[in-house]
């Protein structure tokens, strides 16, 4: 096995896109077709081959790599925070990021800054918005192919409609789809369309690509039970042999296991020299000074079985960020050196910031876009919208603290500022036509007016219902303040139910001790009791597959009592603080939000992003139902 003696550059270029650019660069074209080689199978025994040439050539070569993009084809504003100077620290800034079409502009940029390169994706392009729900994946496909997609590995939740819905959008790709650890012998329409690894031909050099499938696929979607998932490292080191049997000597692998599998499976095997993955959501790099967490360096060297250096990457979600590596291979395979970061995908055209101060010394949210004039518009949030125009007085401060911001972003490499590109709006268009019109239809029906905001009413119990639904959780634990709407008796449309949770929340599950359970529903009712005062008829959560007594005036620590799980058989037994639950949460909880310190305290490894969007989970659970204010008493305040 060959071993990489790595240089660390530390700096990348930075790449600057003018928001004024709107054509295509020519992408770098390879100098071959891209070909699939499968697995050697059983023949009849013929003549010894001549040992195959190993390949010499030296290659310069950059990849441009997403993954868990899940149908978000429009962009969204997404939190940081900020110092914006001396006086103004800490700062909640909302930033445009994401959207295929601004997506499209920034591969084609980057194709025309690199003279060879890959844009490949690391799996999960269904499921997560109306999109898909229309789609089916194929309005994703469209961008993809039209993005010059060179290679993309099955997600876990590529198999949620069964193998049928990933045939259908395999045979329309035109790009290969790998994964060298299933076996579609008995699925043979699947193992017509997926292949173990590809073989790129580029500028003389040959790199391969070698796809990894999650094994927990068939516990976590709808593969059916005639794919088969194998054990990832044996099936990585069965097929590196195979490539390097072929005279190939630089091996990417493009993987769905998640980050810290991925880092593992790096220490296992050898003659790799890239994994490029996806699943677990993951940001590397150092984000931290714009209130990210620190996960990671982007890249992550991992040193592997032989000892030889392997580059683990992954790039976030959504399309948010882009990862950008910059390899310099030798003819041996060796990789000499590397630049590489994650890029955040920025609107250079829309910001807002929670809070300026403004007339009479007020806080004021503010809204920053730029008109087609190149001119910057200022609106301040009235309660309902982006819509007052700020006082005299006050808009040469917001000017100057937008003006601080774009000045101390404008260079920063971790940005990708990039004008969505027209041809992807009009694409877009076609297809927001239609899920416009899909949020018009009726969802579901309220014969009760679910208005109420306690416990045990109203449409938060629903909501935890939904998630344990999708989940097949244990318990499920849903913050108050992430319920914003109510249904009023009668037709409840697709938009209400999106509107009922805004936020785009996935869903996460963990397996707790019955002893965290408690912790965590001491935490989330700590925080609204704080929040929202001492009253009998405040919602201070809303569970479901579970029940409890909250002693709302006693101390923390002290307030939840009598906790009861649900069983399969519908009756109810004693929380036992010494089993283990799987629970489901949003990953705004997930995360910290709203003071869930022990669930923030958990490690990643253990939480597990499902990528179920929660209004999604929602729309699916009450479709055709009718629905009433629950009369199971859930959660028991007692004052």
């Amino acid at each position: 096995m060959k071993r990489c003696m790595l240089t660390f550059i530390s700096a990348s270029l930075a790449l600057m896109l003018l928001a004024a650019c709107a054509g295509s660069p020519a992408p770098a074209k390879s100098e071959a077709v891209a070909k699939s080689e499968p697995a050697a199978a059983a023949a009849t025994p013929k003549a010894e081959p001549a040992a195959p040439k190993m390949d010499t050539a030296a290659l310069n070569l950059a990849i441009f790599h997403v993954n868990d993009t899940h149908s978000k084809l429009d962009s969204a504003y997404v939190e940081f925070k900020a110092d914006i100077d001396s006086t103004l620290k800490g700062k909640r800034i909302f930033v445009e990021l994401g959207g295929f079409p601004r997506l499209w502009t920034a591969i084609d940029a980057l194709r025309a800054q690199y003279k060879n390169s890959l844009f490949l994706h690391a799996g999960d392009v269904f499921q997560g918005s109306l999109y898909f729900t229309q789609f089916n994946g194929m309005a994703d496909l469209d961008f993809l192919n039209s993005m010059g997609l060179d290679a993309m590995v099955t997600g876990n939740h590529e198999f949620d409609k069964g193998p049928a819905a990933l045939v259908d959008f395999a045979e329309d790709a035109k790009f290969p789809i790998v994964a060298a650890n299933l076996d579609l012998s008995a699925e043979p329409a699947l193992s017509g369309v997926i292949k173990p690894y590809l073989i790129k031909e580029i500028a003389g050099a040959r790199v391969a690509l070698l796809g990894l499938a999650n094994p927990d696929t068939p516990y976590i979607s709808s593969p059916g039970p005639n794919v088969k998932f194998l054990d990832p490292a044996e099936s990585t080191m069965k097929y590196v042999k195979e490539l390097e049997g072929k005279g190939v000597n630089k091996i990417i692998v493009l993987s769905h296991l998640g980050y810290e599998l991925d880092v593992a499976l790096a220490s296992k095997v050898s003659g790799v020299d890239v994994i490029l993955g996806g699943h677990t959501h993951t940001l590397l790099g150092d984000f931290t000074d714009i209130g990210k967490a620190l996960n990671a360096p982007y890249p992550t060297m991992v040193k592997d079985a032989s000892g030889a250096e392997v580059l683990v990457a992954t790039s976030w979600q959504w399309a948010n960020a882009v990862g950008v590596l910059d390899l310099k291979f030798d003819g041996a395979g060796k990789v000499l050196s590397f630049t590489g970061n994650s890029k955040l995908l920025a609107s250079p055209d829309k910001l807002r910031v929670y809070d300026l101060p403004g007339a009479n010394g007020k806080m004021q949210r503010v809204e920053f876009t730029r008109s087609a004039d190149g001119k910057i518009v200022v609106r301040e949030y009235d309660g309902k919208a982006y819509a007052a125009v700020p006082a005299d007085s006050v808009l040469a401060t917001y000017l100057d603290a937008v003006k601080k911001l774009s000045d101390k972003y404008a260079a920063d490499k971790r940005f990708l500022f990039a004008a969505s590109k027209p041809d992807g709006v009009a694409k877009l268009k076609m297809y927001s036509a239609s899920v416009d019109a899909l949020k018009k239809k009726v969802a579901t029906y309220a014969e009760d007016e679910l208005k109420s905001k306690t416990n045990n009413q109203g449409p938060g119990p629903y909501v935890a219902e939904s998630m344990l639904w999708k989940t097949g959780a244990d318990i499920s634990i849903m913050n108050p303040g992430g319920v914003r709407e109510v249904f009023l008796s009668g037709d409840v449309s697709v938009a209400q139910v999106y509107e009922l949770q805004p936020f785009g929340n996935t869903l996460t599950t963990i397996d707790m001790s019955g002893a965290e359970v408690m912790k965590v529903l001491d935490d989330m009712t700590d925080f609204c009791i704080v929040a929202y005062g001492k009253k009998a008829e405040t919602a201070y959560a809303f569970l479901a597959g579970a029940k409890m007594t909250l002693f709302v005036n006693a101390a923390k620590g002290e307030r939840v009592k009598d906790v009861q799980v649900k069983k399969a058989d519908g009756s109810w037994a004693p929380l036992d603080v010494a089993a283990t639950y799987k629970i489901v949460v949003n990953n705004f909880m997930a995360g910290g939000g709203d003071k869930n310190f022990t669930l923030e305290k958990i490690p990643a490894t253990r939480k597990y992003d499902t990528g179920f969007i929660d209004s999604e989970a929602m729309l699916d659970y009450v479709m055709g139902k009718r629905l009433m204010n629950l009369s199971e008493e859930r959660i028991k305040n007692v004052m």
